[in-house]
C-alpha cells in the first residue's frame, strides 16, 4: 500500500509536468499538501537558510511564490520551523524539521490540515487500490463511493485517467480493468499483476528487464541488454521500471533505472523507505560521476563513506559548478574548501541509506580517488520523468542565479555548520 506520504509527493511531483488547468486545480489542495511535504523534505537537516536559498529550492521544486508564503505558514503551524519577515519579504528560516521517519507518519495530519475535497479523497483510495493491484472498473467505482459519492467517484476516476494517473484496459476476461502506471509501488507482486493485463510478448521482455535491473539497480539505461529500447519505455510508463534522468553541464543526459521495489529489498521495509526519492538520486548522482563524467568519481562508495564519516567529502572546482541537484534537494550543501569546494553532507540518513543498498545489492567494491564529482546539472524524479511522457522541458537559463541563491547563507556558522 502507499504510504500518505508516498502519494502526495507523487502527486504534486506528477502535477508540477503539467499546465495548469482544471484536471490540476481539481487535485489542488492534495497538491499543496505534496509541496509542503517536499519542501519539509528539501529543507530538513540544514539548520538556518537565507529567504533566498529558500525562494530558490521552492522554484527548482517548480513551486510558485504565493503558493510558498501559505506553505511557510503552514510548517510553522506545524512548529517546524520559524520564519524571519521584513514585511511581505523572508529574511531567514530556522527549521526544525523531524527525521523522514516521522515525516511520513505526520503526512496524514499534514493532508488534513489542506482540506481535501471528498474527489480528492476518492482520488487517495483509488491510487492506493490501483497501486496494490489492477481492479475492474466496477470495483473502483465501489471503492471512491464508500468516501464520496457515486458522481464524485466518476470524477475523481475520469480525473486520474486525464492526468495519467490511471490507465483503463480490457482484460482477457473481458472486464475493464483499471491500473496504476505513474505512482511508484513496492513489491514486486504488483508488477507481475500490471504484466497479466498484457500478452505473453509483453511479459517475456519486460519481466527479463526486471530481472537485469533488479541484479544491477542504478542501471545505466543505455547499458541495458536483455531486451529492446522500446520495451525499457513501456515498462517506464507502466510503473514496472522507475527511469531517473541526470542532465549535465553540457547538454548531455543519463537514465538510470530501478525497479519499483528496490526499497523494499534494501532496507526489508514493506513501504515507505524512500519516499522522497533522495536515496535513487543520490545513487543515480554516483553512478553517473562514476560512468560518464568528464572526469570520473573512480570510487563512489568511498567518496560516501567519506562524506559519512567526516560530514564533508571533495576539494575540486568542478564541485562549485557541476552539482546542484543534490544542493536542490537539500541533501548536501557546496562550501569553499582549502584549494576549491567541498559537498557538506546535511541528510546523513539519505547517504547512509544509499550505501547499505550498494552493500546488499552486493555490487563490487570500487578503490579510487574522489577527484571528481562529474557535470551533473539537474535531476528529474521518476514521477515527473513519467509524467513528461518524453516532453521533458528545457534546464533553466537561470541556473547560475539560482546556485548563488542557494548558497547565500545568513551567516555560515548559523547555516547549519
Amino acid at each position: 500500500m502507499l504510504s500518505t506520504a508516498e502519494a502526495l509527493l507523487g502527486i504534486s511531483r506528477h502535477l508540477a509536468m503539467y499546465a495548469l488547468g482544471p484536471e490540476r486545480a481539481a487535485l489542488g489542495n492534495l497538491e499543496f499538501a505534496g509541496s509542503t511535504l517536499e519542501m519539509a523534505v528539501r529543507l530538513r537537516g540544514s539548520g538556518v537558510s537565507t529567504g533566498a536559498r529558500v525562494r530558490a529550492i521552492a522554484q527548482s521544486a517548480g513551486i510558485p511564490a504565493h503558493t510558498l508564503r501559505q506553505i511557510l505558514i503552514t510548517l510553522e503551524t506545524l512548529n517546524w520551523m520559524q520564519c524571519e519577515w521584513q514585511e511581505k519579504s523572508l529574511l531567514r528560516v530556522s527549521e526544525k524539521i523531524p527525521p523522514m521517519e516521522e515525516l511520513v507518519t505526520s503526512a496524514d495530519a499534514l493532508l488534513q490540515m489542506a482540506s481535501p475535497e471528498a474527489v480528492e479523497i476518492a482520488i487517495l483510495r483509488l491510487l492506493d487500490a490501483t497501486t496494490v493491484v489492477p481492479i475492474t472498473v466496477r470495483r473502483a467505482l465501489d471503492i471512491g463511493s464508500s468516501v464520496a459519492s457515486e458522481g464524485e467517484a466518476q470524477r475523481a476516476l475520469d480525473l486520474l485517467g486525464s492526468l495519467n494517473l490511471v490507465h483503463i484496459a480490457q482484460s482477457a476476461d473481458g472486464h475493464r480493468v483499471v491500473f496504476n502506471p505513474n505512482v511508484w509501488a513496492s513489491d514486486a507482486d504488483h508488477s507481475a499483476a500490471a504484466l497479466k493485463c498484457e500478452d505473453g510478448a509483453v511479459h517475456a521482455a519486460v519481466s527479463g528487464l526486471i530481472e537485469e535491473i533488479t541484479a544491477t539497480p542504478g542501471l545505466p539505461e543505455q547499458a541495458v541488454t536483455s531486451t529492446e529500447p522500446k520495451w525499457v519505455h513501456f515498462a517506464v510508463a507502466h510503473n514496472l521500471v522507475q527511469r531517473s534522468l541526470v542532465r549535465t553541464s553540457d547538454g548531455d543526459e543519463k537514465s538510470f533505472l530501478f525497479t519499483p521495489h528496490m526499497s523494499r529489498n534494501a532496507f526489508e521495509a514493506p513501504s515507505g523507505a524512500d519516499p522522497s526519492g533522495h536515496v535513487r538520486q543520490l545513487i543515480g548522482s554516483m553512478v553517473y560521476a562514476q560512468r560518464f563524467a568528464h572526469f570520473r568519481l573512480w570510487g563512489p562508495k568511498t567518496f560516501l563513506r567519506a562524506l559519512i564519516r567526516d560530514g564533508e567529502a571533495g576539494d575540486v572546482p568542478n564541485i562549485r559548478t557541476d552539482y546542484p541537484m543534490l544542493e536542490t534537494a537539500g541533501i548536501v550543501r557546496v562550501e569553499p574548501a582549502r584549494r576549491a569546494y567541498k559537498l557538506v553532507l546535511l541528510q546523513a540518513d539519505v547517504a547512509e541509506r544509499a550505501l547499505e543498498f550498494w552493500r546488499q545489492a552486493d555490487r563490487s567494491e570500487e578503490i579510487g580517488s574522489a577527484s571528481a564529482l562529474g557535470q551533473q546539472r539537474d535531476y528529474v524524479h521518476p514521477e515527473q520523468e513519467r509524467a513528461r511522457l518524453g516532453k521533458l522541458p528545457e534546464a533553466s537559463s537561470e541556473t547560475e542565479r539560482l546556485l548563488a541563491a542557494l548558497r547565500e547563507t545568513a551567516g555560515r556558522r548559523e547555516y547549519g555548520s
